[in-house]
């Protein structure tokens, strides 16, 4: 794992912040969340806490106040994708003269001068015509409240005929200017302002409606945002939007966070270590508070579906304590909503705190434990296995209900004999205990149905988004697109009945053609659903290899870069051909293979685009939310099948499994079976993505330079 090493620009003067707790980030009761930090400013610089690009929207109707939307070009935290910051309550003046962006002088904002200069440069040789606010996509009277956000920062251009020559259209004639890190962007109101740091999950739409957050120009416009469940009454709607929680950071945890390892330019100053503490985190009212997120199955919040209480008749699903051997037990969560928020004392006071938990397992062979975002002692790159994860049994050999305890530890600040957390944040993934799903219902002689209930297994609820699509467009073609997810997942890699590790891992999606031999239809449209892993724990024990540690991140994009419309596997991989018959049908089978040697840590499944469609059309029938592909077995006991070839394969049914709306977990099949085949658990195909491959280009260039050799 690479180590955090944050680097970021403070968003104003320091001194001119204070926050009470009434507009502090968090709970405010089980009803309502603050999403924005807000705190009473005395009318500093706003400056921009990274590279990126800027959108200015109005906040309110007729106000001379402003909100700044800036969403990262480089990331300030590695490893950590940032979608969006908020500066809420800035002044118009600062950045409008009416109609026009304001003129470069004296007293203008780095951001106006470079503007101002950009604009300039354009026009080149020619009279420079007025700097019109909608050319930086300020035209707030011709912009629906509810357009999403995303829409300026991907926009996707339209022209129009006009006098007999093509032009933008009007709607979309702006272009969102860039700013260096550091940059002064304009001062904000004496008063309260507000600030938003929102996680990033990848550059993809859903279709309405939808369980995620929207991020539109109502959200760009508002004072400051939250989330109420006042108007909702059904009980899972309330829990699904309590998740949205999750994508977002206090921005007292999110400079505190720096304080590990990292640095933060105050006004012009490089600070590092507890001086960040000392001279901007403890200005806001939040400046001891550690928040501990906790992913579990799914991608859910650590208990989403009931299956990690400690007893069925309570509500804990943990033990948590600051001592070790005081630990207690607990509710995961503050005030109803999914989050951890630590904030006691320590003693004696020392530079680091040490926070203690144990989570509940069933102890089986798939349960793994990831710091995405944290320092866990006694991990191996921040993973631990189900080993590392079991506890002792009981003196009478009952197995323990809880792992063995995990200890996190941040940054922490003395306070004479005691010491205090310095407000920061962890992000944890953990898989410990099986949940069940719907496969369907049966009723006995006694007229009673019953619900018969299944397991997923390790391929199952990895590949997420199946209905999104990306919204940046390099071309206008679209038979070939690459959509990422971005949301980590944890997946335990096997060979052999024998565990090789555990990866880290985003998603892509992958549209793409391929050339068959049929003249009437010469285009074969296919999905290619592939992991990309972001980290990777090798077995110690492993004798057959370690995993290959290929750690590359694709962004979401629609429409091929160059000539090929056919997906090609990243350079680490190749894969190999190998024909076999299932019964009566000859099979192309296909091998996901390491170049150097070593195990892939990749999960692939290859579908035609017909295949795919019939398997999404499950979720808007059924109106499920967070649906994922899922592979039931058709190999008995885990015996896996032999070929008339002698060839040993897995044989799978392809469907979806998603959360109903009464929140059950529900298996769904086409009305045409969707069959998967493998040869070793990492390359899954039908028969019909897998027809017209044709060897790898690797392998073609191997055998070459065998035969060049042989001569």
């Amino acid at each position: 794992m690479t180590p955090f090493i944050p680097t970021s620009y403070f968003f104003t003067d320091p001194a001119s912040v204070s926050q009470t707790t009434a507009q502090a980030f968090g709970p405010v009761s089980e009803n309502e969340f603050n999403l924005t930090a807000k705190f009473t400013s005395t009318g500093a610089q706003a400056f921009a806490v990274c590279k990126g690009v800027v959108l200015i929207q109005p906040q309110g109707v007729g106000s001379e106040v402003v909100n700044l939307i800036l969403r990262p070009y480089e990331q300030p935290i590695n490893g950590l994708n940032i979608r969006y910051f908020v500066y809420r309550g800035l002044k118009k003046s600062d950045f409008f003269n009416g109609e026009n962006v304001l003129a470069d002088g004296n007293d203008v904002s780095g951001f106006i001068k470079g503007i101002n200069k950009s604009f300039a440069g354009f026009y080149k040789n020619e009279n420079v015509p007025p700097f019109l606010a909608k050319y930086i996509g300020f035209d707030p009277t011709q912009q629906a409240a509810t357009l999403p956000l995303d829409q300026f920062f991907f926009k996707d251009s339209e022209y129009v005929d006009n006098a007999g020559q093509f032009v933008e259209k009007e709607e979309t004639a702006f272009e969102l200017p860039m700013v260096a890190k550091g940059t002064s962007l304009g001062q904000f109101i004496i008063g309260e302002c507000g600030i938003d740091v929102v996680l990033n999950y990848g550059d993809y739409q859903l279709p309405a409606p939808n369980a995620e957050f929207n991020f539109d120009l109502n959200y760009a416009r508002a004072a400051g945002a939250s989330i109420s469940l006042a108007t909702i009454t059904d009980e899972f709607q309330k829990k699904l939007v309590k998740e949205q929680i999750t994508q977002f950071l206090d921005v007292a945890a999110f400079y505190g966070f720096h304080c590990g390892n990292g640095s933060v330019n105050i006004n012009g100053t490089a600070t590092k270590g507890e001086a960040i503490y000392t001279a901007a985190v403890s200005k806001f009212s939040t400046k001891n508070k550690l928040y501990l997120y906790i992913q579990s199955d799914r991608c859910r919040s650590y208990n989403f579906y009931g299956n990690y209480l400690i007893n069925s008749t309570g509500t804990e699903s943990l033990k948590l304590g600051t001592v070790e051997t005081g630990l207690t037990e607990h509710v995961y969560g503050t005030n109803g909503w999914p989050l951890l928020i630590d904030e006691a004392t320590h003693t004696p006071a020392t530079a680091s705190n040490s926070l203690f938990l144990q989570l509940v397992t069933d102890n089986g062979a798939n349960s793994m434990f990831y710091g995405q975002v944290a320092t866990v002692l006694a991990a191996k790159e921040n993973f631990l296995n189900a080993e590392a994860l079991k506890a002792p049994n009981a003196t009478d050999g009952t197995p323990s209900l809880f792992t063995k305890t995990i200890t996190l530890t941040n940054p922490a600040v003395a306070t004479g004999n005691t010491g205090l957390n310095i407000a920061s944040f962890n992000i944890l993934i953990y898989q410990g205990y099986n949940y069940p799903y719907i496969l369907g219902q049966e009723t006995d002689d006694q007229n009673v149905t019953t619900n018969v209930l299944g397991l997923p297994n390790f391929f199952d609820d990895v590949f997420d988004q199946l209905n999104a699509t990306p919204l940046l467009k390099a071309t206008e073609n679209s038979d070939y697109a690459v959509l990422s997810s971005q949301k980590v997942k944890l997946i335990s890699h096997y060979h052999d009945k024998t565990q090789l590790g555990i990866s880290a891992v985003q998603t892509l999606n992958i549209n793409d053609v391929i050339e068959t031999d049929d003249p009437l239809t010469p285009l074969l449209k296919r999905v290619t659903y592939i992991t990309e892993a972001v980290d990777v724990l090798n077995s110690a024990l492993s004798v057959t290899g370690t995993l290959t540690p290929d750690t590359k991140s694709n962004p979401s994009v629609s429409g091929a870069v160059g000539d090929s419309k056919t997906y090609q596997l990243p350079d680490a991989f190749y894969y190999s051909l190998q024909l076999f018959t299932d019964s009566t049908e000859t099979i192309t089978g296909l091998q996901l293979l390491a170049k150097d040697g070593s195990t892939p840590n990749k999960i692939i499944l290859g579908l035609t685009q017909e295949e795919n469609d019939s398997l999404k059309s499950l979720i808007v029938t059924n109106g499920l939310t967070n649906a994922r592909l899922f592979l039931i077995d058709l190999f008995i006991d885990g015996n896996e099948l032999i070929s008339a070839e002698n060839i040993i394969y897995q044989k799978y049914k392809a469907g979806i499994v998603g959360e109903t709306a009464a929140g059950e977990l529900k298996l769904y099949l086409p009305a045409t079976d969707v069959m998967v085949y493998s040869l070793e658990r990492k390359y899954h195909f039908t028969s019909a993505y897998s027809k017209y491959m044709k060897e790898d280009n690797y392998l073609q260039e191997l055998n070459m330079v065998t035969i060049d050799n042989k001569l």
